[in-house]
């Protein structure tokens, strides 16, 4: 029987590393094998019930509804819901608009989607997905570097909007920053945005920070929670050695990364919460 490790599953299944982690701690959803190096291994079954359920809640279960259900229950259930589709259409507007610089109509159709659908989903369905795509287009091709910051200072203008119309006065303190040579100020700003949303209270630490300046920030404002939130590390290696390094200096602290190369890292370090989307963000924020 084929075996599966957790970045295999997360890529076949597209549910995150940090998912099926708490599937597997709070709801007992899976508990896969372990290999000598305590990394997590999955078989054919496990990856057929983490589909079927991962449909489910898809489609709108919760998985506290779904844990207890036999395959045939779930099977059952998925024959009576259906998945809505996503058109691609407002990002490819919204790069074509930065490709132009047509500051009116992208501002335009960036507000006309967060107040169609709230800014939550935007971020998740519009936002992040359009930063990626145009990360991609700058690494190709250079000359589409100006495009994307014209995009992202509109994009920062209603972040920080959205952000001062959610302050808190009460809730937990967690720690934000970004790691030196990383300009995650939009990832930044996301991030404070839902933590503020979500009833709890960022500290902004601000962006190219060093790991000695996070732990004296997060010490002196007492801090509950500390989450580095990046996207530069190019390299497994470099990004490892900022773990290694995070990770000692937060050593009793409750940690977690929010990174694209959260996937590839969520074994190795046991002590921090890897975060690689929005989904996962809100069930860190929920824990005790």
């Amino acid at each position: 029987m084929l075996e599966y490790s957790i970045a295999d599953i997360s890529q076949i299944t597209g549910i995150k590393p940090y998912t099926l982690r708490i599937w597997e701690k709070r709801y007992g959803i899976i508990t896969p094998n372990r290999s000598d190096a305590k990394f997590r291994k999955y078989d054919e079954d496990d990856l057929q019930k983490i589909l079927s359920i991962s449909s489910l809640v898809k489609r709108g279960y919760k998985i506290s509804e779904v844990q207890n259900l036999s395959q045939e229950q779930i099977s059952e259930k998925l024959g009576t819901v259906f998945a809505p589709e996503f058109s691609q259409g407002k990002i490819n507007q919204l790069m074509k608009q930065a490709q132009t610089f047509d500051q009116q109509t992208f501002d335009k159709t960036l507000k006309h989607q967060i107040i169609e659908s709230g800014l939550e989903s935007a971020i998740q369905k519009v936002i992040i997905p359009f930063m990626q795509d145009a990360e991609k287009n700058w690494i190709t091709d250079p000359k589409f570097l100006c495009s994307k910051q014209f995009a992202y200072d509109l994009i920062r203008r209603r972040l920080i909007v959205a952000g001062d119309l959610e302050t808190r006065e009460s809730g937990k303190r967690i720690m934000i920053f970004s790691p030196l040579r990383d300009d995650g100020e939009l990832e930044l700003l996301i991030t404070d945005y839902i933590i503020k949303k979500y009833g709890q209270i960022p500290i902004y630490c601000g962006e190219n920070v060093s790991v000695v300046q996070a732990k004296k920030t997060f010490e002196t404002a007492q801090c509950a929670k500390v989450l580095m939130v990046g996207r530069i590390y190019d390299t497994d290696e470099d990004f490892s050695n900022f773990v290694e390094q995070f990770n000692k200096k937060f050593d009793k602290a409750d940690k977690a990364i929010f990174h694209k190369k959260s996937v590839d890292f969520v074994d190795q370090f046991q002590d921090i919460n890897f975060i690689c989307d929005i989904d996962d963000l809100k069930q860190y924020l929920n824990e005790p």
